[in-house]
């Protein structure tokens, strides 16, 4: 029995232009022969598919090995336990149970996520109020309950299996965050705010949380090399479409941080602040490419650290 497939990679093409039969496709496109156990011993096929070199250069690991991630907050109902300012005042909800939550990707538009972005964010109307009780309802919160079944909330399917079906998931505030979905590159945003995020972000918790080494990190990940190679670990979907599971996140490579000196994650920081007014200000100040040869650099000296203490 053979140990090698032959296959052939097929990327973009409209259903006009895919070929019509096995002879077709072999005259059309270039194929390439690759070992039964390397597949069976792989994540995912389309880099070797594609022929790319997955190993790590020098100086670089897995994200994996400088955090975790999760899913965001999710709570099987959007349009009742996420809502405005105005809709948290006029059912008369308390302040003690709505917690600060960012429901949209589109309501985040830099790399650097600050409490005044919130601001703006609630005072347009957005609804950036998570609904979390964590002790018992008081009397308008019953009337919301009863709102809440009323319309059938307590049949859907995360509600249901929940007790009491209003108590809300519960996560750590992520320092990071990282795009779900994406049409050109994906994006990681600092969370300066503290806020908390629904599915639409992905939550990355540093191994190391000093706000020096997440900024330093978040810088890394919106890297040109960084962004080129995550593209790797992504799932396609038509039009373009790229999806990140949180735990297709834990396999981008990325320079090894825990190897670099506080002085060069302080530069990374400061890259990030002028990437994020640059992205705020739509202009191209070079910032870009400051940062992505800040990451190469981080990256030889990760790799001279290690040499030295080998």
């Amino acid at each position: 029995m053979t140990e090698e497939i032959t296959a052939w990679f097929l990327h973009a093409i409209d259903a006009a232009d895919a070929p019509k039969s096995l002879r077709e496709l072999s005259e059309r496109f270039s194929a390439r022969s690759i070992s039964k156990s390397k597949l069976l011993h792989s994540a995912k096929w389309e880099p070797l598919l594609r022929g790319e070199d997955t190993s790590l250069p020098k100086g670089w690991v897995n994200l994996g090995e400088l955090a975790c991630t999760r899913r965001g907050i999710a709570t099987g109902a959007n349009d009742y336990f996420l809502l405005s300012r105005q809709a948290a005042d006029e059912f008369g909800l308390p302040e003690k149970h709505l917690v600060r939550c960012i429901g949209r990707a589109n309501d985040v538009s830099s790399l650097i996520f600050t409490q005044a972005d919130f601001d703006n964010a609630d005072l347009s109307g957005a609804k950036c109020w998570l609904w979390d009780v964590k002790s018992r309802p008081d009397a308008k919160e019953k009337l919301y309950i009863s709102y809440g079944e009323e319309r059938g909330v307590h049949k859907r399917y995360l509600p249901a299996h929940r007790t009491p079906w209003y108590s809300m998931e519960q996560r750590e505030v992520a320092p990071v965050w990282g795009s779900v979905f994406g049409r050109g590159d994906l994006e990681f945003v600092f969370n300066s705010a503290r806020v908390r995020s629904l599915t639409n972000f992905h939550c990355i918790y540093p191994n190391d949380r000093r706000e020096l080494n997440c900024r330093a990190l978040t810088a890394v990940l919106n890297s040109n090399s960084v962004r080129s190679r995550s593209k790797l670990h992504t799932r396609g979907f038509g039009g373009g479409l790229a999806k990140f599971e949180p735990r297709d996140l834990l396999t981008i490579p990325v320079p090894d941080l825990r190897q670099v000196d506080d002085a060069f994650l302080g530069r990374l920081s400061d890259q990030l602040s002028k990437l994020d007014e640059a992205t705020r200000t739509n202009r191209d100040d070079g910032s870009q490419l400051a940062l992505d040869e800040l990451v190469e650099r981080a990256a030889e000296q990760a790799s001279k650290h290690r040499d030295k203490l080998l």
